[in-house]
């Protein structure tokens, strides 16, 4: 397979003729080869989004509705196969990434379109920010553009999309479905390519506003490039999120359910739980019990299978998991269980480790890796305590009883707490508090990150 960029209306090569491969997370076969941009390819797509963007300033509402209700139509009747691609090239189940990925960015475009028929409050008047550049991360990819993609177009502005280079098939099942609904040309362009690529669209004064979603390195790299000009920013950046079990819950039966947040991405994902609270009181039946899981799990070989356990999404992640352990060794933690038997490719036994100092450098940091922090506590309050320390503040689960998970998810510094289940908010993006994200957070439309907003005062 050839993957290619979107610029004006078309697939085209990088101007510099460079290519890179992408590999399967499951088996490292190669899966296409993948066209690598610089800087003349991010000046195309400024020269066309230019003129796509004065036309596009004066659509009415009907045909912004239109445009983003025939891309729910497109996603919607093609989502099985836009799924499975999406997982192969992501190293995750068909399954999770139809619910997650596809059906969310259905229910995202859905609901834009809806929300642009509501008229504005009074008093307030709304004009396209300009030229919108979106760079995101890997996983779930299209759901994470889709969500930056919609309010953008409902509120006319024109876009440049930067995906990342460990998923370019994102920039093939965009690219494929702006040309079947007969997008105006040149109004979303589609850059594959490295980090490089992303820093000249942070940077360039042509773009007038930036969201982005990734590690916090990645964010720190963007708001540098962004913030000497003043641009919008809106940022997703980093996680360390907790996973905390109480008293009377029956997590014997429901261990599954427990370390599918951990294992099901292994770690890399902003959605992933990377440290889990349990009590003292049953701490130690409750480690065996994982580590009793563990035994029996087998790894997730392909899209259509079911396992929690899934492959990395790239063969360095192994080398990085190695130090992190070793880190995690010197800081005095010891392992207390792994998955059994050989393992191959990109698959790696996923590292659970106890008795880590609550305020150690891996406690606070992300992790990015299968490696999992297990921190027994006395008290209820202490779990709330130690996942507050981190600078970090993405989204938190509580596993226990209606009655107690009120006390606890009021006291949590995150953007997200859920209630024993993993990612139920299926419609809407998490911004994280903290260093977990940055700038202007508002998603709608017509908010003032994707708008500039006029207040009108009238004196009669």
């Amino acid at each position: 397979m050839e993957i290619l960029n979107f610029i004006s209306g078309e697939y085209v090569a990088s101007g510099n003729q460079k290519t890179f491969a992408k590999l399967s997370p499951f088996d490292n076969s190669e899966l296409a080869q993948v066209s690598d941009s610089d800087a003349m390819d991010v000046i195309r797509c400024l020269q066309s989004s230019k003129k796509a963007l004065t036309a596009f300033e004066t659509s009415t509402v009907e045909q912004r509705v239109d445009i983003l209700n025939k891309l729910a139509q497109y996603f919607e009747a093609n989502s099985a196969e836009i799924a499975y691609q999406e997982a192969l090239h992501q190293g995750l189940p068909q399954k999770f990434v139809l619910k997650y990925g596809v059906q969310a960015s259905i229910s995202v475009l859905r609901e834009t379109a809806r929300n642009l028929l509501m008229p504005l409050p009074e008093g307030r008047s709304v004009k396209a920010t300009g030229l919108v550049g979106i760079i995101t991360s890997w996983c779930l990819s299209l759901r994470l553009v889709t969500e930056r993609l919609a309010p953008a177009l409902a509120a006319r502005n024109a876009v440049i999309i930067k995906v990342s280079e460990q998923s370019p098939i994102t920039a093939k099942i965009l690219g494929d479905a702006f040309k079947a609904i007969e997008l105006p040309v040149g109004l979303v362009q589609v850059l594959n390519g490295g980090a490089e690529v992303a820093q000249i669209i942070a940077g360039h004064p042509g773009i007038r506003a930036i969201t982005a979603a990734g590690k916090s390195s990645t964010m720190e790299a963007i708001a540098k490039a962004a913030l000497p000009q003043m641009k919008k920013l809106q940022l997703s950046g980093g996680a360390k999120n907790a996973a905390i079990v109480l008293t009377d819950f029956d997590f014997k039966n429901r261990m599954s359910e427990i370390l599918t947040p951990f294992l099901l991405g292994q770690g890399q994902m902003c959605w992933n739980t990377t440290r889990l609270f349990v009590l003292d009181s049953f701490a130690k039946e409750f480690n065996e019990e994982l580590s009793n899981f563990l035994k029996t799990l087998k790894p997730l070989t392909s899209p259509e299978g079911d396992s929690i356990w899934t492959p990395l999404i790239s063969k360095d992640r192994a080398d990085i998991l190695n130090l992190k352990i070793q880190f995690g060794v010197s800081e005095h933690g010891k392992f207390l269980a792994q998955t059994e038997g050989e393992i191959s490719g990109n698959f790696v036994k996923p590292t659970f480790m106890v008795d880590l100092p609550n305020c150690s450098v891996m406690q606070q940091d992300e992790l990015f890796a299968p490696l999992f922090l297990i921190t027994s506590v006395k008290y209820q309050h202490e779990s709330v305590k130690w996942t507050n320390t981190s600078y970090l503040g993405h989204s938190a689960i509580i596993w226990a009883p209606e009655e107690k998970f009120m006390k606890v998810a009021d006291k949590l510094d995150v953007g997200l707490v859920t209630s024993n289940s993993w990612m139920t908010d299926v419609m809407s993006p998490v911004f994280g508090v903290k260093q977990s994200s940055f700038g202007i957070t508002e998603m709608s439309w017509a908010g003032s990150f994707y708008s500039d907003v006029k207040k009108l005062t009238m004196v009669p």
